[in-house]
């Protein structure tokens, strides 16, 4: 059973159930993967803590959360919020059931292309995110070359990741479209929609660019985990 340490945020923490069902190969439903979630769209700001230390941290809570994703039965924890990642350590310290990394999900979807390797990719994410350089260590060991954003393209998709948040999905997309442009002017190859709110309205970058869907990725990654250990 995976247990799914959500609400960061909610409709992000939906649709990572909905590409979970998608993705599996299921005739019935019983071929379905067994899912725990917990979503408490109250877990403060992750961004925010990592650029300001005097807000209130997410840690506290979203390692109760694990512990209690972990008593309640699960025996992985996935978490589909890119910028949560910057305490993976801390909450996996906490739990003694794997939880699986979404830039390792992420690295699997990039790997399947090899033609990205010759390409730079580019790191859509919040500024959290981005402080923390987790995408950048992964990547660059896996020998990609990554790009981040300009400060103007993160107040870009800063606004975007607002916008979704705020269910105002129309607004979002012309800053969103201005900041894949931009990525793709300064030599981009591929972006990677690393905030679980950037999939919400991954349609409008089709013609722009190849992009990773974080969401979709951790999904994939989740349904490669099980099948590894039923077969």
């Amino acid at each position: 059973m995976i247990g799914v340490l959500g609400g960061m945020g909610p409709a992000a923490t939906a649709d990572f159930m909905r590409q979970v069902i998608l993705s599996t190969p299921a005739r019935r439903d019983q071929d379905h993967v067994p899912l725990l979630i917990f979503s408490d769209p109250t877990i403060p700001d992750r961004s925010s803590s990592i650029i300001d230390s005097t807000v209130p941290s997410p840690l506290p809570m979203l390692r109760d959360y694990a512990l209690r994703l972990q008593h309640a039965g699960a025996t992985a924890i996935v978490i589909p919020c890119n910028t949560a990642h910057h305490f993976y350590d801390q909450i996996a310290g906490c739990v003694t059931i794997p939880i699986l990394h979404i830039v390792d999900a992420v690295r699997e979807e990039l790997d399947e292309n090899t033609d990205l390797r010759s390409c730079g990719v580019a790191i859509m994410a919040t500024a959290g995110t981005l402080r923390s350089r987790f995408y950048e260590r992964k990547l660059t060991q896996a020998g990609y070359g990554c790009i981040v954003p300009t400060e103007t393209e993160q107040h870009l998709v800063d606004r975007t990741i607002q916008l979704i948040k705020g269910g105002q999905s129309e607004m979002a997309k012309p800053f969103a479209i201005q900041a894949v442009q931009s990525f793709r002017q300064r030599g981009a190859g591929s972006v990677i929609l690393g905030c679980t709110e950037l999939p919400l309205i991954k349609e409008v970058f089709d013609d722009i660019l190849p992009h990773v869907d974080s969401t979709k990725a951790l999904a994939r990654h989740c349904i490669r985990y099980i099948s590894e250990r039923t077969t």
